[in-house]
């Protein structure tokens, strides 16, 4: 009988320890896995500005106008999200207004979620913020905050800041979302010591040679912008994000573990639509809250405008991509997207602002966004209407 008590301790120990038993013990990521993990929290200041405001006399285009065609059935905007979403948010602004705030299921207003890799273009923003106080370049090579990787694979002197940003890695890494408690994101996600981690690395082509979305491009990014900073990622995301743009409420970053504290920079953020939609906000403004220089304008505008060459993307954000006689060009809106489809979208000529969290990812909701964009664009007004809307996006599903 001790034996077995014995036994069934040690294997108690092993499966909390084990990455691939924690795996399989947690599933598939969901909104709040970020409770199976250590945690740092991004403070919020003590008094905020409402910058995003709600009128009674706002324009009511997207509370009231339905749209019918492709999977919307002679609906409104908020009733198709309530339809596919499950859990989740929805929050439209145009002109810091709040012209649509919904809430389905569990969510309410500023109800945290995870959002998963828009993680990423706030870890790019920090950055941006860092290479303007002077901290680190993007010609940097990594090894020059990691000097950990000296001994690794000899590829690692030649990848820089830049590539990580650009997702120009060449490293052999596969990003696979399937259920798989041995694949390699299910070790970075729930495994220990990413730094550790790094050092296993090897490449499957030279750096700069093409793009590769990988999360572990941006984990070595945060890790990187940690170091070269000094002081924890969380700590640098508070002060030089959330309290100079009066965040509206307390975030919170993952961490690899409780002894390392490394962010999970690449998707670890728990936040909530309004202050995503602030982030957008900073991007739609060149980088200035309120007269406040936040991130040099030079960044915003590298950041959202990227090049076929690079699949639309640019250190963390996406552009959208359309079709004009034939050819595939770059579009100025820009977005960032999680797993489950969240996304915080923008539409720099009019001013609007789009953001969704949920569980369900039900439909490629940027691409949603964009058509809506288009709709308003050839639209002479905003009265409620009934719109015949053969949405290209919906249509692929």
């Amino acid at each position: 009988m001790k034996l077995v008590t014995y036994f069934l301790v040690i294997l108690s120990v092993i499966i909390s320890s084990c990455t691939t038993f924690k795996s399989i013990k947690c599933g598939n990521p969901s909104t709040d896995t970020y409770l199976n993990f250590a945690i740092d929290t991004v403070f919020a200041p003590d008094t905020v500005k409402n910058v995003l405001v709600y009128t009674d006399n706002h324009d009511r285009y997207f509370e009231d106008s339905k749209f019918s065609g492709g999977r919307f059935k002679s609906e409104t905007i908020g009733d198709y999200f309530s339809r596919v979403r499950g859990n989740g948010a929805l929050l439209i602004v145009r002109n810091d207004t709040i012209l649509l705030e919904k809430y389905y299921g569990d969510f309410s207003k500023l109800s945290p979620s995870n959002v998963f890799s828009i993680t990423k273009a706030v870890t790019a923003l920090l950055c941006g913020i860092a290479v303007g106080e002077g901290y680190l370049s993007i010609a940097d090579p990594v090894t020059k905050y990691i000097p950990e990787l000296d001994n690794s694979d000899p590829l690692f002197k030649q990848l820089t800041i830049e590539h990580l940003l650009d997702m120009r890695t060449g490293l052999d890494f596969e990003e696979s979302y399937g259920w798989n408690p041995f694949s390699k994101m299910a070790k970075l996600y729930y495994g220990r010591d990413v730094v550790k981690q790094f050092k296993k690395l090897h490449f499957k082509s030279t750096p700069d040679e093409v793009h590769y979305y990988n999360s572990m491009a941006t984990a070595l990014l945060g890790v990187a912008i940690e170091r070269a900073v000094g002081i924890p990622f969380s700590l640098y995301l508070q002060k030089k994000v959330w309290e100079p743009l009066e965040m509206e409420t307390d975030a919170l970053i993952s961490l690899d573990d409780s002894k390392h504290r490394q962010a999970k920079a690449y998707g670890g953020l728990v936040t909530n639509v309004r202050d995503l939609a602030k982030i957008g906000r900073l991007y739609l403004n060149g980088g200035m809250y309120d007269n406040q220089r936040i991130v040099n304008k030079e960044w915003i505008d590298r950041s959202t405008h990227s090049s076929l060459d690079n699949e639309a993307y640019s250190f963390g954000w996406n552009n959208i991509i359309t079709r004009v006689d034939g050819n595939d060009i770059v579009t100025p809106r820009f977005f960032a997207i999680g797993l489950y489809g969240q996304v915080l979208f923008c539409d720099p000529e009019q001013n609007l602002i789009f953001v969704t969290l949920g569980e369900k990812k039900g439909g490629e909701y940027h691409l949603i966004f964009d058509d809506m964009c288009n709709l308003l664009k050839n639209t002479l007004d905003w009265e409620p209407q009934v719109i015949s809307l053969w949405l290209h996006s919906l249509i692929r599903f």
